[in-house]
């Protein structure tokens, strides 16, 4: 069963996150990062099968992570959220490895209906 990393500074957003994966079958587990060192060290310690990386984090931006997480982790799908979405941010975001871009502002269905997808259940 998939297991799926937030990064997001708000802890209340994670928490809504958390409980909408939670409450679709078929996620094993949910873990949380505040930022994108913390979201680092869990990339090194869990399997992962998705990350969900907010594009405003306090250490770093969602571009720098996701290269980082691309190096240590190549196969690992990474999508982004943002509140300022647009076909410009999305064209960049693809360029730096992010598999898919969400808006924090649209109906989350959807992003767990993807994630579903990327997780193969």
């Amino acid at each position: 069963m998939p297991t799926v990393l937030f990064v997001d500074q708000d802890e209340a957003f994670r928490k809504q996150l958390r409980t909408l994966f939670e409450h679709s079958s078929g996620f094993d587990a949910c873990v949380e990062a505040g930022n994108g060192v913390e979201a680092l060290a869990k990339i090194t310690q869990l399997t992962l099968n998705l990350a969900v990386v907010d594009f405003s984090l306090p250490d770093m931006g969602a571009l720098q992570l996701a290269e980082k997480l691309n190096a240590l982790r190549p196969e690992l799908p990474i999508f982004m959220l943002t509140t300022d979405y647009s076909p410009r941010v999305e064209k960049i975001a693809l360029s730096y490895g992010i598999t898919a871009v969400f808006s924090k502002l649209d109906d989350l269905t959807t992003l767990v209906a993807n994630a579903r997808a990327v997780c193969g259940i």
